[in-house]
């Protein structure tokens, strides 16, 4: 398993306006075709997209996610409530660029560190041992299930990735994200294309697609950096129901140590 990672990391840092990136990846470029390769539609445009910002169906996954790389680090708080009313909230703070990308996530009593390749699951209720809660993320079993849905969540900003596979882009309202102001994109992303694509990987797969609707409306607020601030979407599920989240970044750029539990906290999951 691999943490997803944001688009190619930016040569120049701190550019001053959207537009202007040159993220290379699966997410650069608006995907204009069907999966099949039949020439399709371009996404449809609001009589209003904005032109002082630069970003468009075709580069609007590429420029955030690129930015993204370009920090090395955020945090995302992702905030997901089902049709019974029950919420769940994982706060995860991430590098995704370099030769150390990691994670460290916490939610529902649980915590994951992903380091390298190598993910770990904090739960002594499934090693059985307070002393050695830890547990090494295997193929199989319940240590892989808890911990794959919180790594997961922790890794939600993969979905921007599906922007590139839109189906109609529209700017949305002007809205303010822990007091700064952003601007809000509404894309439907076609997601049949995005996940045979790989742009969602890490969050969607082809497999986690198939109980979903073909499309997916993601509402992105942005900054004048060109960062993300904020993602909300629903999950309409055939399978486990309805979910909103709502998804919120911050603390892009700052220093963030991701260490392994040491050898001796390592158990072995009670429960297989």
């Amino acid at each position: 398993m691999r943490i997803a990672k944001a688009g190619a990391v930016i040569a120049v840092l701190g550019l001053a306006a959207c537009g202007t990136t040159t993220a290379a990846g699966p997410t650069s470029t608006a995907s204009t075709t069907t999966t099949a390769g039949t020439p399709s539609a371009p996404p449809r445009q609001s009589a209003t997209m904005p032109s002082d910002d630069g970003l468009s169906p075709t580069n609007l996954a590429s420029e955030l996610l690129g930015r993204l790389a370009a920090k090395g680090t955020f945090r995302v708080v992702s905030r997901t409530t089902t049709a019974a009313g029950d919420v769940a909230v994982v706060t995860a703070d991430l590098r995704i660029a370099g030769d150390h990308a990691g994670l460290i996530a916490t939610g529902g009593g649980r915590k994951v560190i992903k380091s390298d390749s190598a993910v770990y699951l904090k739960d002594a209720a499934l090693t059985g041992d307070k002393a050695r809660p830890w547990s090494e993320l295997a193929a199989g079993g319940q240590s892989s299930r808890s911990g794959r849905q919180l790594l997961r969540a922790a890794q939600v900003h993969a979905l921007i990735g599906g922007a590139a596979h839109a189906r109609t882009f529209q700017r949305g309202d002007r809205i303010t994200v822990n007091g700064v102001p952003a601007q809000e994109y509404v894309v439907d992303v076609d997601l049949p294309r995005a996940a045979a694509a790989g742009a969602m990987d890490g969050y969607l797969t082809t497999a986690a697609t198939e109980s979903l609707p073909e499309a997916l409306t993601l509402r992105i607020a942005v900054d004048a950096r060109c960062l993300p601030l904020q993602l909300r979407f629903t999950l309409d599920d055939r399978t486990t129901g309805r979910a909103d989240v709502v998804a919120t970044f911050s603390r892009f750029g700052q220093k963030l140590t991701i260490t392994p539990p040491p050898a001796r906290k390592i158990g072995t999951p009670a429960t297989t």
